[in-house]
């Protein structure tokens, strides 16, 4: 059984705490961070995809910035087995243009991420705290493809209030999360779903930027079955 096909062995079936009927186009585009950075293998510069940006599967995600947990170049372009917690990196800042591989040919040598999941929760959410901790047991235990890349956003604590880069840091740490955790206090992900129906789970396509898939509610048997689809067409 090839790696990614474990993800479907967890059973949990984590609820969210409402459904997205609230959901509000919020303007995406507005939001979205316009750069040219340095592919993390010094292949040259990289352009992220432009605009129009969506929400929904097929569309380009926007270049969202987020505060806290900048990824180490030194991590990019190795399996997740191989990295190194990011969490205390000293970098305020990572986007969704820090995983855009654009040509996959020409990004990592050895290790080429094709998909990443970010999964989007809240510090008062259990079914969030549910997720988070069972991924991480896929995580640690090396059952979690290495063509996929994992981005944990939390946007609010448990109090109700803006994640600050301090509660990312403790949520990281009460749940023992090794892979990337970052704050959105401002809320940008409220682009893609309304608060209450967290946790939100989007697979975003790192060679285009494009939404491969989108989930509110938690199902991580429904999110092992869309990592299989994609990387059976890789």
């Amino acid at each position: 059984m090839q790696k990614w096909a474990l993800v479907l062995v967890l059973t949990a079936a984590l609820i969210g705490c409402s459904d997205e009927s609230n959901n509000k186009d919020m303007g995406v585009d507005a939001l979205a961070t316009d750069f040219t950075y340095t592919v993390k293998d010094g292949a040259g510069l990289e352009k992220y995809p432009a605009g129009p940006y969506g929400t929904k599967a097929g569309e380009v995600a926007a270049n969202l910035n987020f505060v806290i947990g900048k990824m180490d170049p030194k991590n990019f372009c190795k399996s997740p087995k191989d990295k190194v917690p990011e969490n205390n990196h000293k970098d305020p800042f990572l986007s969704f243009g820090d995983y855009h591989r654009g040509d996959p040919a020409a990004a990592c040598k050895k290790y080429k991420p094709k998909l990443l999941w970010v999964m989007v929760s809240a510090g008062w959410c259990a079914p969030c705290v549910n997720e988070v901790m069972a991924t991480q047991k896929q995580y640690t235990a090396g059952a979690i493809s290495p063509g996929l890349d994992l981005l944990n956003i939390v946007f609010e604590d448990k109090s109700y209030g803006p994640a600050t880069p301090a509660f990312a840091q403790l949520w990281a740490n009460q749940l023992g999360v090794t892979f990337p955790v970052v704050a959105d206090p401002e809320f940008k992900m409220g682009a893609y779903f309304a608060k209450a129906a967290v946790p939100f789970n989007m697979l975003v396509d790192t060679s285009n930027m494009k939404i491969f898939y989108r989930q509110t509610g938690g199902s991580l048997t429904g999110i092992g079955k869309k990592i299989a689809e994609f990387m059976a067409k890789k």
